[in-house]
């Protein structure tokens, strides 16, 4: 009970994080890449959790590795960076789909 409240206190603090790893597998990475496109993330440091980290499962890291290698262009001042981000976050979103019998981007009802 004590170790619990503690979690709870210390994954809330805005001093202290407690990183989450939520991405399991593929169709996660999707509802993930999904989820930051449409800003509705499920807590604020939710996207760094994945980007900041590695992966113990190899597929997900090479994912990992293309999307944080592309993320600089999120951070532009240019919108035409900003677009080739978001480009990039969808070639991957696809990539990962296709593998888990997930349908593309462009087939998704976006929120």
């Amino acid at each position: 009970m004590m170790f619990r409240l503690l979690r709870n206190w210390l994954r809330s603090s805005p001093h202290v994080h407690i990183r989450e790893r939520r991405v399991g597998g593929m169709a996660d990475l999707v509802d993930l890449i999904d989820r930051f496109i449409d800003g509705d993330l499920r807590y604020e440091l939710e996207w760094d959790d994945f980007i900041s980290w590695t992966h113990s499962n190899p597929n997900i890291e090479e994912f990992r590795d293309r999307i944080g290698a592309g993320e600089p262009l999120a951070f532009s001042k240019k919108p035409e960076d900003r677009a080739r981000f978001l480009e990039l976050l969808i070639a991957e979103r696809d990539r990962a789909a296709a593998l888990c019998g997930l349908p593309p981007w462009s087939e998704k009802t976006h929120s």
